[in-house]
């Protein structure tokens, strides 16, 4: 995701078993046809779309012009939608409806509270889940930190012209593929000068989108576009239903036991 200054956001994934996981992401999830509890629909794959062939008897009996009509315009162009792409489900750690969180000393309190803003802009819009902010110094599900102020988020010095991170996420997984713990990295700021506390709340909110499951937008006007310069400040119906798609089985289902998404991404 790209600021003003063509700052950029990222996420990665960090474990010690991280190709088993990545595997047994990749093979766990299984596209549906489920609609989740909000207008936008989760795609389906194309193989789950198609009918049963209990009805080939009667597919048989069609005139054959019908057969031969080409295209029955039910075919999807993926490049032609607006998807928002669903990264991973949490662990059993949110059985109880919490995530709780640390951000730590790196920040002002300014930086600290719009960090606080962005995750209560959250906390009000998804149910069945709740951020606690953890004071002690005891470990949290969400570590949030602060760069140095001659770095970027990745610890990179700042380049100008080339692309600045200004939040990255950084996913450890357990050993089935479920979100175990997550660490934060926010940048302080851009060449010796602080984010404004919109900007830095912007920044926020776009990497708490990576730590309730989401991944990227592939079109401009999301929080979770690539770059912030196409990005949009509020969270939307998109972003929440991909939330609810990524952490189904806890969010919408009340369950205690993960399950993969059933899906790779949402439609906005």
């Amino acid at each position: 995701m790209n600021l003003k200054h063509n700052t950029a956001f990222g996420f990665t994934f960090s474990t010690p078993c991280l190709l088993l996981a990545l595997i047994l992401l990749l093979l766990s999830i299984i596209p549906s046809a489920k609609i989740i509890s909000s207008p936008i629909p989760v795609m389906a794959s194309v193989e789950n779309n198609q009918e049963s062939d209990d009805n080939d008897d009667e597919e048989s009996t069609r005139d054959e012009d019908d057969e031969d009509d080409g295209d029955s315009g039910d075919d999807i162009d993926l490049d032609d939608m607006n998807l928002l792409q669903i990264c991973c489900a949490w662990s059993d750690k949110i059985s109880d409806g919490v995530l709780e969180y640390k951000i730590s000393d790196g920040g002002d309190e300014d930086s600290k509270q719009s960090v606080r803003n962005a995750i209560q802009g959250w906390d009000l819009l998804i149910d069945n889940l709740i951020f606690v902010e953890k004071q002690d110094d005891s470990e949290a599900d969400v570590e949030i930190v602060f760069s140095d102020g001659d770095e970027d988020a990745n610890d990179e010095e700042f380049d100008y012209g080339a692309p600045i991170a200004a939040g990255k996420t950084e996913f450890r997984f357990d050993n089935t593929g479920f979100i175990d713990s997550i660490e934060v990295t926010l940048s302080g700021g851009i060449f010796g000068s602080g984010f404004h506390n919109s900007e830095l709340e912007q920044i926020a909110r776009h990497e708490i989108g990576h730590v309730l499951g989401l991944g990227h937008a592939n079109f401009d006007g999301s929080l979770m576009s690539e770059s912030t310069d196409g990005g949009a400040e509020n969270i939307s119906a998109c972003e929440i239903n991909g939330v609810l798609a990524a952490n189904y089985w806890k969010l919408v289902a009340v369950g205690n036991n993960p399950e993969y998404p059933e899906a790779n991404f949402v439609v906005c």
